[in-house]
């Protein structure tokens, strides 16, 4: 019978002890038996005793750790490595992860103490590797390892604590137990008084009881709870479903467990972002969920975690703020929670070291690389964020998170290469062809290379298995501008302020308004609009931070269409002053950032200045190489059509379209040599 999954595996009671298989169905029926019952105890006990050994020993020792500030590296560090099974059947390979995973867990609520992630130590399961390279992949100085026998009816366990540089041991002991279920609360009991007594812990009380803390007393409750943690790890939506069924299974056992209540409320966000689930039923799941938890225990970390992400959602990013960081003070070692908290701090410089320090404490987790990735990429360090991908494509192999941010970096600067770049996120949907983020990026590289059968095939698939998806809105919008079919983009725009509970007068929408207005050449409803819900920008009463550089272009635009210079020319100003208030190099083409470029695109356009603007577009594209949803749209920014009928620049969009159609045939040969690509596709090349 199946009683546990540990690292996505199921494993089950046989006759001849514990074995491991890979079937996850959530509808399988499981009962508690003594044996498991038994386990769970044994690894929290031991996992209590060695965590007491290891505060008191090393990291509580006298000068062990330095006064730091609470972002900065601490001194004292460990990374758990899996416990070794060494009975003699190899059947005990579920109490060895447990108790490995167990430690960890512990270790990581430990204040002043880095514990590398469990992504990152458990890369080196069944791997006799030398210790001093661990030390230096996860950035540790101390590793615990241990291993675990059944003999008969009794199990011993040892752990030994050794130095990463030169290999001492500093500390090992070993614990022999009866393997029977009849006397296991008093056997806690016992082993947790002696350490204290014999190590004299100098914790204080508030952390004593908080790594004592159990989540749940009902063993088949935590068991469901540990699958369902492991299925949101890819963030498939498939799997988000099925991690709700076993937390609602988890509850059904344990009513009052708290834990699973604030995953479920994550389990919730994740699906709403990734698969298909109505935002406003997300909002509401969340919000019981959450309060559920708090209301059963006002100082766990996760439900802070949920909270956070629930105020995100709500654009609240105040309070966002205020969760996030009270989850990372319960949590200071959890590096989700670090990046989460990361969100919603002002502060690029610690956004930065919260950052990297989610990416020091589990270097090898996908995701963990994946966002310091991101941060080298924003940086401009191009080499450094590539290099990082690779790495993390050569520890987890075909990770579609991976691919599809590596795609997204060499299709911009400085690479350009869309036709490399589409062969990634094509891959990706063939491996997982049902996750919604590898549809959109399809659909979304497809315009840029004239693939309109993929952008359509891609939407309609999003529109049957997620229409309740905020990206089915985004890409419909997107599909519409392309066509012009600018009725069907109002009705897009509608949709998208019933599913945020939103009307015209907030400022997000302001964008997608004009966009619509000025392209269908609808200018007095327009002016009606503006006049209705954004009276301040033509009077000019606002201050220049309250708006988008974008969206003041847009309105000036407007009124240089409706022949109102006087209000087009002070908003052009207005831009400018917060384009050129940007610039780093005085405005030099080969020195500023992209981002900058084209921000500076805005208002040389509305001064209708042409040389410049051709200037910049050559540097953004051939030079810089960035092609990433740009040309494809720019016919669709109104604020540069004064250059439509111009020589010089449609000379300029033909180099362009060149430049393209050698990226597009290199993709199409790709697709036809795999046997993607199908008779009946069409390539549609934009007329400029």
């Amino acid at each position: 019978f199946p009683i546990a999954v540990i690292g996505g595996w199921i494993y089950e009671m046989t006759p001849d002890g514990i074995r491991k298989t890979d079937e996850i169905d959530v509808t399988d029926e499981f009962e508690e038996y003594s044996d498991r019952k038994l386990n769970r105890i044994i690894i929290g006990v031991l996992a209590t005793v060695i965590t007491f050994m290891l505060v008191e020993r090393v990291f509580f020792a006298e000068g062990s750790i330095i006064e730091r500030d609470t972002l900065q590296v601490q001194t004292a560090s460990v990374a758990v490595l899996p416990f070794v099974d060494m009975s003699e059947n190899q059947d005990q390979e579920y109490f060895s992860d447990g108790l490995s995973e167990e430690l960890l867990n512990v270790l990581a609520k430990v204040e002043g103490l880095q514990v590398a992630g469990r992504t990152s130590s458990f890369q080196y399961k069944g791997q006799n590797i030398d210790l001093r390279l661990v030390g230096e992949d996860l950035g540790v100085n101390h590793v615990l390892e241990g291993s675990v026998r059944k003999f008969g009816n009794q199990i011993r366990i040892t752990a030994q604590l050794i130095k990463a540089d030169d290999g001492f041991h500093v500390w090992s002991d070993t614990y022999t137990r009866e393997y029977s279920a009849d006397n296991l609360f008093s056997i806690q009991d016992e082993i947790s008084s002696r350490v204290l007594q014999e190590l004299q812990i100098r914790l204080l009380p508030d952390q004593e009881s908080h790594i004592q803390k159990s989540l749940t007393s009902n063993t088949l409750a935590y068991d469901l709870y540990l699958r369902a943690n492991q299925l949101l790890v890819n963030r498939r939506p498939d799997e988000i479903e099925k991690a709700i069924a076993l937390f609602d299974r988890a509850i059904e056992e344990d009513s009052e467990f708290a834990a699973a209540y604030a995953r479920r409320a994550i389990a919730y966000n994740l699906l709403s972002n990734y698969g298909n689930l109505d935002r406003v039923e997300m909002m509401k799941l969340m919000r019981q969920n959450i309060d559920r938890a708090l209301l059963l225990d006002s100082d766990l970390g996760w439900a802070y975690a949920a909270l956070g992400e629930y105020h995100r959602n709500a654009n609240n990013m105040d309070d966002a703020h205020i969760a996030l960081e009270k989850a990372f003070e319960l949590m200071p070692g959890n590096p989700d929670v670090m990046i989460w908290y990361a969100q919603t701090v002002e502060e690029y410089s610690l956004y930065n070291q919260l950052i990297d320090r989610a990416y020091e404490s589990d270097p090898l987790s996908a995701l963990a690389i994946y966002f310091k990735a991101r941060l080298l990429y924003d940086e401009d360090e191009f080499d450094e964020a590539i290099a990082l991908m690779e790495k993390n494509l050569e520890i987890n192999p075909r990770n579609t998170l991976s691919m599809n941010l590596k795609a997204e970096f060499i299709r911009d600067q400085p690479f350009g290469q869309l036709d490399e770049s589409f062969k990634l996120v094509y891959e990706t949907y063939q491996l997982e062809p049902r996750v919604l983020s590898h549809k959109f990026n399809v659909a979304e590289l497809s315009f840029d290379l004239g693939f309109m059968f993929l952008v359509d095939q891609m939407v309609d698939e999003i529109e049957e298995d997620y229409p309740e998806n905020f990206s089915y809105l985004e890409i419909k919008y997107d599909q519409f501008l392309y066509e012009s079919e600018y009725d069907s983009m109002l009705a897009m725009i509608k949709q998208v302020e019933v599913f945020y509970e939103i009307d015209p007068s907030y400022d997000i929408m302001l964008e997608a308004y004009m966009y619509f207005y000025l392209n269908s050449g609808r200018l007095t409803e327009a002016e009606t609009f503006i006049d209705t819900y954004y009276p301040e920008i033509p009077a000019l009463d606002f201050e220049d931070y309250d708006f988008y550089l974008e969206d003041l272009s847009l309105v000036s635009n407007l009124y240089d269409k409706l022949g109102d210079q006087k209000i087009a020319s002070e908003l052009a100003d207005r831009v400018c002053a917060l384009a050129e208030d940007q610039l780093q190099f005085d405005g030099d083409l080969k020195k500023e950032s992209v981002q900058n470029l084209m921000d500076l695109m805005d208002c040389v356009a509305l001064r209708k200045d042409k040389d410049r603007f051709l200037n910049i577009v050559e540097e953004i594209h051939f030079n810089r190489k960035s092609k990433a949803n740009i040309y494809t749209f720019l016919d669709g920014q109104p604020v540069f059509d004064f250059l439509d009928d111009d020589p010089e620049y449609r000379a300029l969009r033909e180099r362009i379209e060149a430049d393209i159609e050698g990226m597009r045939t290199n993709a199409v040969e790709w697709m036809k040599a795999n046997n993607y690509w199908q008779d009946k596709w069409q390539i549609t090349v934009m007329e400029y």
